[in-house]
């Protein structure tokens, strides 16, 4: 967790090294070797990448352009035991870590992630009553002909710990983002339905997707930039919520909607108060969501969401939240990011530090629900354990497309199966076996 040029913590392990090597593989891994030396200073700042990662990087380069090596025949096969054999180690290793992760806590060996407690949305008392539910729905890219989902079903409860998984190309990420709402189904096809109240949070399997514009700025400086209007910046970006300019156009027009101001349980029934062009601000309409959805222009239904989004951020006490140098950092610290790292820049960081970075920020709105891309792909096995034990003790909704057996076996008690357009979901243990 060091950075160049300036003092780093150095931590002690009593122990042989062969001890040390399955304790800690991901470092020994990075150690200097006859065939594999010390990535330079230069390389290291130019990359943005650890020591490390530069010298696999430059090893496996110089593997690749050897000539008169040719990878066919046995040599080939030799490659992918070796390929598999890796693979099989690696996994080996991080169970190992994720079975001792309490232990490792303690010790101070592991920085812990601790996440909030989002309580429950109103009306919801079990984790097995549904929260969000997808019923029939298809989706295809405007460029292609072919459906990647067609008449697909889920149904998400608070005990959830859904995973999915698929081939490449079956539509896993598509899934994910048509539930979080970053991607829209075909209008008229299947229904969506959604919590009221429900607060989620998405983290891209890129993290730079959710810090491209900040990587000059701190941490700090990203959390409180993200949070500033009380509400989640990347939540807006959503495509369920943002507003098309020609629907921007629609509300123009005479007697249209052009805000939605309140909101009513009324029975079982979900009542919205809107304001419409043409009257005056305090002469508002109240109607039932049933009929908005039936009669009333789609763009009305963005305008519940962003409305409802508000909501939540009161419910969770996020709009009122202080978005000080002092609360962020406290927020930072649950999360293993601690004050030199909270001061520096997000592009001196590591890929692990920037994903527990985005982890972080995801939670400030305490989610009831978290969607993870790939989670793992650039955490160290000790930050995959710290994630599993917190997403364990989560008592929220998790839903998360992942690779990773050993992380996915601790954590998951769903599993959604993306193939030929459908979604199939296999129950692998009681939504209460966290």
């Amino acid at each position: 967790g060091g950075e160049l040029g300036k003092p780093c913590r150095f931590v002690y392990y009593p122990m042989t090294f062969q001890a040390f090597q399955t304790l800690k593989p991901e470092i020994a891994a990075g150690l200097p070797r006859v065939d594999k030396g010390v990535a330079s200073a230069a390389a290291v700042i130019a990359e943005n990448r650890t020591p490390s990662e530069v010298s696999e990087v430059a090893a496996m380069s110089e593997a690749g352009s050897s000539k008169g090596i040719s990878r066919t025949g046995s040599l080939a096969d030799s490659l992918d035991k070796m390929s598999m054999s890796t693979d099989d180690s690696e996994q080996s290793a991080m169970k190992s870590t994720i079975d001792k992760v309490d232990e490792m806590i303690a010790a101070g060996l592991i920085l812990p992630m601790r996440f909030p407690d989002p309580g429950k949305p109103e009306g919801i008392r079990t984790f097995r009553k549904p929260i969000l539910t997808m019923k029939d729905i298809s989706f295809k890219y405007p460029e292609t002909d072919k459906f990647i989902l067609d008449k697909a079903n889920a149904t998400l409860t608070l005990g959830s710990r859904a995973v999915i998984v698929g081939g490449n190309g079956s539509g896993k990420s598509t899934f994910l983002k048509l539930l979080i709402g970053d991607l829209e189904p075909e209008d008229g096809i299947g229904q969506t339905w959604k919590h009221h109240a429900l607060r989620l949070s998405y983290v891209a399997q890129q993290a730079l997707h959710h810090l491209e514009e900040y990587v000059k700025d701190t941490p700090i400086h990203y959390i409180q930039e993200r949070f500033r209007q009380g509400l989640d910046a990347e939540v807006s970006k959503l495509k369920s919520i943002q507003l098309t300019d020609d629907e921007k156009e629609q509300m123009k027009g005479t007697g249209a909607v052009y805000a939605v101001v309140g909101r009513q349980q009324r029975g079982r029934a979900l009542w919205y108060e809107v304001q419409k062009n043409g009257r005056v601000a305090a002469d508002t309409q109240w109607f039932p969501l049933s009929e908005i959805e039936t009669t009333m222009k789609p763009y009305i239904k963005k305008l519940i969401k962003n409305y409802d989004q508000k909501a939540q951020a009161l419910e969770s006490g996020m709009a009122i939240r202080p978005i000080t140098e002092a609360e962020v950092l406290a927020h930072l610290a649950d999360f293993g990011i601690d004050t030199q790292l909270a001061f520096g820049k997000i592009r001196q960081m590591s890929g692990g530090q920037r994903q527990r970075l985005v982890i972080c920020a995801a939670f400030w709105s305490k989610p009831h629900v978290i969607a993870l891309d790939e989670p793992t792909n650039y955490l160290d096995n000790d930050s995959v354990a710290a994630l599993t034990k917190a997403l364990k003790d989560f008592k929220g909704a998790v839903v998360t497309v992942s690779e990773n057996e050993a992380f996915v076996a601790e954590i998951s008690n769903e599993k959604w199966i993306v193939e030929s357009g459908s979604v199939t979901a296999v129950q692998l243990r009681d939504a209460k076996a966290r």
